[in-house]
C-alpha cells in the first residue's frame, strides 16, 4: 500500500489540548528546515516537551520522545489552571528551545475520581427522557 504524502508546514507548530479530565493531547509539526536538522544530526534524535503553568511558569512534567513521533499524551496539574507546553532538542550538549504551545486550560481537581464519576452520572441522567 502507498503512503500518503506528508505535506509540511511552512513554520514549526506545537500544539497543546485538553483531551479530557486529566490528559493533555501535544502534537508538533516541525518545517521542511527543521526536519533536515535534526536528520543531519545538528540535534539529538529525541526532543523533550516540558508542560508548566502560565501563571508562574513552574514545570510539572517532562515528557522525551523522538522527534519524528510529533505526539504525546500529558498529565493535567491536580490544581487545574491555564497550562503550556515547550518543545527543545538538545544541540551541542544543551537543550535548546525550539518551540511553545498556545494555552489549554486543565480542569481543577483532574485526578479525583468522585468528581469523574459524578459527572459521569450526571451525563447518564440528562440524556434519559
Amino acid at each position: 500500500m502507498e503512503q500518503l504524502a506528508l505535506t509540511l508546514p511552512a513554520e514549526d507548530t506545537l500544539v497543546l489540548l485538553p483531551k479530557n479530565p486529566g490528559t493533555f493531547f501535544a502534537f508538533w509539526r516541525f518545517s521542511a528546515g527543521r526536519r533536515e536538522a535534526f536528520r543531519s544530526s545538528a540535534f539529538a534524535p529525541e526532543v523533550e516537551l516540558r508542560v508548566f503553568r502560565s501563571e508562574d511558569r513552574s514545570v510539572f512534567f517532562q515528557h522525551r520522545a523522538p522527534w519524528q513521533d510529533g505526539r504525546a499524551y500529558l498529565p493535567v496539574p491536580e490544581q487545574g489552571g491555564l497550562c503550556e507546553a515547550a518543545l527543545y532538542a538538545l544541540r551541542n550538549g544543551e537543550w535548546e528551545r525550539l518551540l511553545e504551545s498556545n494555552q489549554a486550560p486543565a480542569p481543577e481537581a483532574a485526578d479525583r475520581c468522585d468528581d469523574r464519576a459524578r459527572a459521569s452520572m450526571e451525563f447518564m441522567k440528562g440524556g434519559q427522557p
